[in-house]
């Protein structure tokens, strides 16, 4: 769901003339091959050393839609990642980044002070992450150990009021709900969280489920509490808020 949440996002984005999309975290993504992409759009995947080299090895054969660059740096690594935007900042006149399942591993200090970085380089005017919105909730009884290395650190009583603090607005809002009913793919039977949900009315399932999703996001005017987009955007975005 969230993949396919994503894809419809960058979509958009890229009707509102994004010349330069820049993934962090991007892992085993592979949207530069499979997605219909213009041929000149820039796209720059970030992530650690051996997950690059993995990628590079495993598609070395297969040729991208788009102009694919790769580079390898910690995300936490402020500096770098600061390098990293200043370089693609000079020539790239309107920039999406990604962020798809990256702040979850983010403390919200650290998610705080990206969206100041990101605000800070006047071409990137678009921002599309994935959201969860309920506050800390238990996981799944199999995914503890597996995240014990890397656990979920970022939570807070509302996402989208944070980034607004730091100058990103929600402009187009997909919950996991609306998503899951698109494509007629409903919550997997993980115990307990899955069994649970099927069991509780449909309301109440689709509520809970509208707490998450993916958000696209545009940069604000300094100042005027106002996005750069238009105002069809602004009020699908009001409208999305008002159902998640």
């Amino acid at each position: 769901m969230r993949t396919s949440a994503i894809d419809r996002l960058i979509y958009e984005a890229l009707q509102c003339g994004v010349d330069t999309v820049v993934n962090f975290g991007a892992g085993l993504d592979t949207r530069p091959y499979r997605m219909k992409l213009p041929a000149t759009l820039r796209w720059i995947e970030i992530d650690f050393r051996n997950i690059v080299d993995w990628i590079n090895s495993m598609l070395v054969e297969h040729q991208p839609i788009c102009k694919l660059e790769r580079v390898d740096i910690d995300l936490l690594d402020r500096p770098s990642r600061n390098k990293i935007l200043a370089y693609y900042e000079t020539s790239s006149k309107n920039t999406l980044v990604i962020t798809e399942g990256v702040l979850s591993y983010f403390s919200v200090g650290d998610a705080a002070t990206l969206a100041s970085d990101l605000h800070a380089a006047p071409s990137i005017r678009f921002w599309i992450q994935d959201f969860e919105n309920a506050g800390r909730r238990s996981l799944p009884q199999g995914w503890r150990p597996k995240l014990e290395a890397a656990p979920f650190l970022f939570s807070v009583r509302d996402w989208f009021e944070l980034f607004e603090k730091y100058g990103w607005q929600s402009s187009r809002v997909i919950t996991s709900s609306e998503e899951s009913q698109r494509i007629n793919r409903p919550r997997s039977l993980d115990f307990p969280s899955g069994l649970i949900l099927r069991a509780l009315p449909r309301a109440m399932r689709e509520k809970i489920l509208s707490l998450g999703g993916a958000v696209l996001m545009q940069r604000v005017a300094p100042g005027s509490g106002k996005s750069f987009g238009s105002s069809e955007n602004r009020k699908a975005s009001s409208q999305s808020n008002s159902r998640a």
